[in-house]
């Protein structure tokens, strides 16, 4: 197969962070890709992230402002009503062209 696209996965935790192996959604959307693709993806390790504005935006920013830069990034946790999930906060400004019902 020719190129293939690059994927990155975020679980963004504070519980998986300080424990990483209480993630189970990282693992799940790495063999997801993996196997359900038709070997289209190239998919590194998840990162784990706790939830904190400047590093999911540090993370995110590493993944697509640079040569090597990944097609998709998958993000998964941070999206709660509680005071300390910030997920949503952290990426919209990183957006440079929103698009409602997609994301």
């Amino acid at each position: 197969m020719g190129n293939l696209l690059r994927a990155a996965v975020l679980i963004i935790s504070d519980t998986a962070s300080a424990v990483p192996e209480s993630d189970k959604a990282g693992p799940l959307l790495a063999k997801t890709f993996s196997e359900d693709s038709n070997e289209a993806w190239d998919v590194e390790k998840p990162c784990i992230v706790p939830d904190d504005i400047s590093r999911i935006q540090d993370v995110i920013q590493e993944r697509c402002d640079n040569a090597q830069y990944f097609n998709l990034i998958v993000t998964s946790g941070g999206t709660g009503f509680a005071q300390k999930d910030h997920t949503p906060e952290a990426i919209g400004p990183l957006i440079d062209r929103h698009a409602p019902g997609l994301v």
